[in-house]
């Protein structure tokens, strides 16, 4: 799908108006993290999988895609020093047999997704780790197929990448400069062949705040809620965008192609931002552990469990977030 002179999909337009949905971080097994439980499990954040499925299969008109945009499930390997104890005294082989139940586990819940409704599955941190190698990518690759594709849909295209290798390449030099080479690509095509709309999906925000924001800049924190991981627990805001070094050549792409919208997880909570040209940075809440930042402005969108619906109409779209 990544190559071809024709991507699959409507690159005409066929009908007035269609819709898609956001959802992020349904990471199974993030909860038994920092909750103690006598059995450790990730029945929670299955039952929330499941209930978007259910929501989703019960919307009039049906949208013609859901994206998952990333962190499908918690524990890929590499994350041994995390908050949760038990990761720090597993072997290797012992995250990947987790692991790999909770993939087994994900694909289970979101096979009952009504079969009209094509699946966009991304890789997030903890499903290729926070400095992906090859070895990673192509665990991922195995269990959910290519880790960046595009697609045209009524007269937009639609490009999703794997940018946790924006925020580190240094794991897998070669395919993150293979995927550059092909987004650059992808954008050129879209412009040449007059997509009415581009939008781009991934699990990292590109910025949180606004397009040129750096580590200095973006002092806030955001906490989990009360009860899990230890007391006044809480995670660096700049943890969760693409680093400024890696962001502005990207942006300047997204710029020059007049992307529209970007839509990604990661940052456990609702934020909507947008860039200096007009570009809308529209980041969605979870599936799993909700975080709270004491550096976001005040927003008209609760931080709750939920899932985003994108209407997209001629040259414009509204999109909205929806609680569980």
């Amino acid at each position: 799908m990544r190559n071809e002179k024709k991507d699959l999909g409507e690159q005409e337009k066929t009908r007035e108006k269609h819709s898609f949905v956001i959802c992020a971080d349904t990471q199974f097994g993030i909860l038994m993290d920092g909750i103690p439980m006598k059995e450790p499990n990730w029945d929670t954040e299955v039952d929330l999988s499941r209930r978007a499925v259910e929501k989703i299969n019960a919307m009039k008109p049906k949208p013609l895609f859901v994206c998952v945009c990333g962190d499908l499930v918690d524990t890929e390997s590499s994350f041994s020093s995390a908050i949760a104890s038990w990761k720090k005294i597993m072997r290797q082989w012992e995250h990947e047999v987790i692991m790999d139940q909770q993939n087994r586990d994900w694909k289970k819940v979101w096979a009952q997704l009504d079969p009209s409704i094509a699946l966009v599955c991304l890789c997030g941190n903890h499903d290729v780790g926070n400095r992906p190698t090859e070895a990673s990518i192509d665990v991922f690759r195995e269990s959910f197929g290519d880790e960046y594709l595009s697609f045209w849909a009524n007269g937009t295209y639609n490009i999703c990448i794997n940018n946790v290798l924006f925020f580190d390449p240094t794991g897998a030099p070669k395919m993150f400069e293979e995927q550059l080479d092909w987004l650059q690509d992808r954008l050129e095509y879209a412009t040449k062949e007059k997509a009415r709309q581009i939008f781009v999906f991934g699990h990292y925000p590109w910025f949180l705040y606004h397009e040129d924001e750096d580590d200095d800049r973006v002092v806030s924190t955001s906490s989990p809620p009360v009860g899990w991981g230890t007391p006044g627990a809480a995670f660096k805001d700049s943890y969760f965008n693409i680093p400024l070094e890696n962001r502005k050549f990207v942006l300047s792409l997204f710029r020059k192609h007049n992307v529209k919208a970007c839509f990604s997880g990661h940052f456990h909570q609702n934020l909507v931002s947008k860039t200096s040209w007009g570009m809308d940075m529209i980041i969605t809440g979870p599936l799993s552990l909700v975080l709270k930042s004491n550096g976001k402005p005040k927003s008209t969108e609760p931080d709750l469990n939920g899932m985003r619906v994108v209407e997209v109409g001629d040259m414009e779209f509204t999109h909205r977030f929806v609680p569980l």
